[in-house]
C-alpha cells in the first residue's frame, strides 16, 4: 500500500470524517491526570522493602556469640567430633557435584 503525502493529509482525511485522533500522548489528557507520575509499590514489594532495610541493619558479626564461643574454647568446654566435621566436608562436596 502507498501513501502519498505526510501526516497533515492523513489527519486531514480523519478531520473530514469528524474523527479526532487520539492524543495518549499527552499526560494531562490522559484519565484526568496533572501531568504526575505516580509508582504504586504491591504489598509483596512493600514487605520486602522493610525486610530488606531491617537486614541492612543486622550487623555482620555476632559480637556475642563471638565471645561466648571464644570463652568456651579457651576454657576447654568446646569440643568438636572430627567425625561430623569431615562428613559435614563430604556432604559439602557432593551437594556441590549435584547443583
Amino acid at each position: 500500500m502507498k501513501i502519498n503525502g505526510g501526516p497533515e493529509k492523513i489527519l486531514g482525511v480523519y478531520n473530514k470524517q469528524g474523527i479526532q485522533p487520539s492524543r495518549a500522548d499527552r499526560a494531562d489528557e490522559v484519565k484526568g491526570t496533572k501531568g504526575l507520575d505516580r509508582i504504586e509499590l504491591s504489598t509483596k514489594a512493600q514487605d520486602f522493602r522493610v525486610a530488606l532495610k531491617a537486614l541492612g541493619e543486622v550487623p555482620d558479626v555476632r559480637e556475642a556469640k563471638v565471645a561466648q564461643l571464644k570463652a568456651r574454647i579457651n576454657s576447654g568446654q568446646y569440643n568438636v567430633d572430627a567425625e561430623e566435621v569431615a562428613d559435614s566436608i563430604i556432604d559439602g562436596l557432593f551437594l556441590d557435584k549435584k547443583v
